[in-house]
Formats: C-alpha cells, structure tokens, sequence
C-alpha cells in the first residue's frame, strides 16, 4: 500500500510539472501565430501623437517714450579787441623814401659800381629755366652783352658780320640739337615702316642728308613716317646752312686777326707786362686755356652760347692785372658774368677797343679809375655761371667780341 502510494504522488507530482511546461509553450504558440499573421499582413500602423505646440505669443513692448529738453547753445560774449596803433611808415624828414619792391640787401651779390638799368645786366638767367629761354628763341643771349658802337667803318662793320654769323650759328645749333632729340622720339615709336627705314640708315654719316628727305611726305605727314621723313629733311637744310655759316665766320676771324698784327703801339702795354710774339695786349694772367672763343655747349646752362671770350684756368685768389692802360668803365656784378670789370683802352684798328674780366672773386678797381698796364684789377674766382675757378678774358672792338688770343 506504501509502495502504491508513493506511485500515485510521483505520477501526481510528474503530471503537474507536465501541465505548467505545456502552459507556456501553448502561449507561445500562440503568439507566434499571431506574429505570423502580422507577419503577412505587414507591419502593424503606429497611433500618430500630437506634436507639442511651440508658439508662445508674446505682448508686444512699446518703448517708453522719453522726451529730452532741448539743449540751448551758452551765449559766448567775445570782447572787443582794439588794434594797436601802427606808427606812420613815412621816413622823417629829410631821409629818402626807398622804392617799392626794393629786395632785400642780403639777397644781392655784392655788386661795386653796379651798371644802370639801361644795361639790363644785374639779373642771372636761372640754370632750370635756360632751356625755355632757347626754346622760346634760339639765339638769345642768356649772358648780357655791354652796348654796341654803330659800325660805320669797313673793320667794324667785318666785325659785326662776324657777330651777326656767329648768332646765326648759335641759332642753328640749337634748333639742330631740338630737332634732332624730336627724330629719336618719333623712331622710338611702334610704325613698322620707320623701324624699317631707321634700321637701314643706321650707322651712316650723322651729318649727311637721310633717305627719308627723297620720300614723299604728303601723303604720310600725320604719321609717324611722315613725321620721320619731314623731321630728317630739316636737320639735312640746317646742317647744309651750318656748314656755310661756320666756313663763313672762319673766313671773317681770319681777316680781323690779320690787321690784329698792324694794330698801333699806342694801344700796346706797358714794359712791365710781357707780351708774346710782339701781340698788342699783355696777359691779365698766367694760366691755361681751357676755353676758346666761339659757338659752343654751355657747361653752365647746357645749350648752345656763343662764348665772347677765352677761359684760363687758375686757383681762387689768383691776381688779374689790366692788360694795358686805359680806364674802368664797368666794374660790379653782371648776370652770368658774375663779378665783371671792363677797361677802355682807347681806338684800335679805328674802334674803341676794351677788354672784359669775368667771374672774380674779389674786385680791385670802381667805374672811372685810371688803371696801368700790369695794375691788379682783382682776384680769379668762380662767381656767375661759373662750373670752376678761372678767368673769363675777352676783347672787344666797339664792343662787340673778337677772338682774344691774337691780342695777347
């Protein structure tokens, strides 16, 4: 009976444990069926929330209006200021009233019996404004030039053609020069055809006629070939003038240095002052020449001047001594001369003859004094238009310039 009973509690305890295995596996499968009708008739729909709403609506805030007072300016009283009385500018009694404009004295160079205004010569032409000056008229002087004697005697009037020939050099010179430095402009430019012509000529003589001058330039004349063509054709006509002239102011020099030889014994120097090969003047000074008398490329004002004397070098301070007896007639500063003196020497080949010293240092002499022939009439320096110490040394026959170097 024991044994019938412990049978029947273990087939009891087996069947129990048997039914709650086979609960949940029934659920199970039943889920799965489910899951496997889901499966097949696609994904279950999720339930749509509302969305949260975001827009707060806010009052609106109108600004405070604030008036501000309005702001008046202080009132600024200034007193009133009176001017102190301006004592009269009339000079007293008895002294001179001085011009108008007068410059002040310290701007001047000093100046010992400074010429009138009828000379025109205290003034110096300005190194930066030369080139207007000969742009404006080729053959100006821009150094002054003392008053002519009327040439009414066959020397004087050879010495004024002279003169005359040698201004129409200095002209040509500097209209040559212009137009010269106008050529290489217009060549520099991009014409094909002028590049061309310029090579071909390049290297040819500089002063004969180009083979631009046979073109036709009527047709070409606005162009820069035309410009080329018309340009060479006038340096050609100058040059062709300027050899003339120049052969002609040879032919003049010679003949006024010819009667240089049968000038009296009056005009010449005292013994004191030696003389080369019997020359009428004696030399104001030993030196050596580094300028002749002529045309030629101003050094100071770098266009062409006709240069009225010779220049003989010397150290500032050297003595200049007159070159025969005479009277000063001119001793101050003048223009580009700088410090200037001039000596009448009476007539020499039937006019008056004078000799001009310029760029001193230092002046000896006044206009009026009687001077001997070996007398110190000043000190070599480098005033004016000067690029260094010397003397500029001229001769004048009725004032107009001759070659000095047969006279001393």
């Amino acid at each position: 009976m024991d044994r019938r009973w412990w049978r029947q509690a273990t087939l009891a305890t087996v069947a129990g444990a048997a039914a709650l295995v086979t609960t949940p596996l029934c659920l199970d499968a039943g889920a799965g069926a489910a899951a496997a009708q889901t499966s097949a008739q696609g994904p279950l729909p999720l339930p749509t929330l509302p969305l949260p709403s975001l827009t707060v609506s806010l009052p609106p805030v109108t600004p405070p209006a604030v008036t501000l007072p309005p702001i008046k300016p202080p009132s600024i009283k200034l007193p009133t200021v009176k001017p102190p009385t301006v004592p009269s500018a009339s000079p007293p009694a008895g002294e001179p009233t001085p011009p108008a404009n007068t410059p002040p004295t310290a701007a001047r160079p000093p100046q010992v019996g400074v010429p009138g205004p009828a000379d025109n010569g205290g003034s110096m032409v300005d190194p930066g404004s030369a080139a207007a000056v000969i742009a404006a008229d080729p053959g100006a002087d821009l150094y002054p030039q003392p008053p002519v004697d009327a040439a009414g005697t066959p020397q004087a009037r050879q010495v004024a053609g002279l003169s005359d020939v040698q201004h129409r050099i200095q002209y040509l010179q500097n209209i040559l020069a212009r137009t010269r430095d106008d050529l290489t402009r217009v060549q520099r430019g991009p014409d094909p055809v002028l590049q061309l012509l310029t090579a071909l000529t390049a290297g040819g003589d500089a002063d004969a006629a180009s083979p631009f001058a046979v073109a036709d330039s009527a047709d070409v004349v606005d162009t820069p070939t035309g410009r080329a063509v018309a340009l060479s054709g006038a340096i050609a006509s100058g040059q062709a003038e300027l050899t003339r002239r120049q052969q002609e102011e040879a032919r003049l020099q010679q003949e006024i240095n010819r009667r240089v030889r049968r000038v009296p014994a009056a005009a010449a120097p005292a013994r004191s002052v030696a003389t080369a090969g019997g020359a009428p003047l004696g030399r104001p000074l030993s030196g050596r020449l580094t300028s002749e008398f002529g045309t030629r490329f101003d050094p100071y004002y770098h266009v062409w001047q006709l240069h009225p004397g010779v220049d003989l070098a010397a150290p500032i301070g050297t003595p200049i001594v007159a070159v025969a007896d005479g009277r000063v007639s001119r001793a101050g500063w003048y223009g580009g001369y700088g410090n200037y003196t001039c000596i009448d020497h009476g007539r020499a080949d039937g006019q008056r003859l004078s000799t001009c010293y310029g760029h001193q240092s230092k002046l000896l002499v006044s206009p009026g004094q009687r001077v001997r022939a070996g007398q110190v009439i000043g000190l070599v320096g480098s005033t004016g238009a000067s690029t260094g110490p010397h003397l500029h040394f001229e001769v004048r026959l009725g004032g107009r310039p001759v070659d000095p170097l047969p006279w001393i």
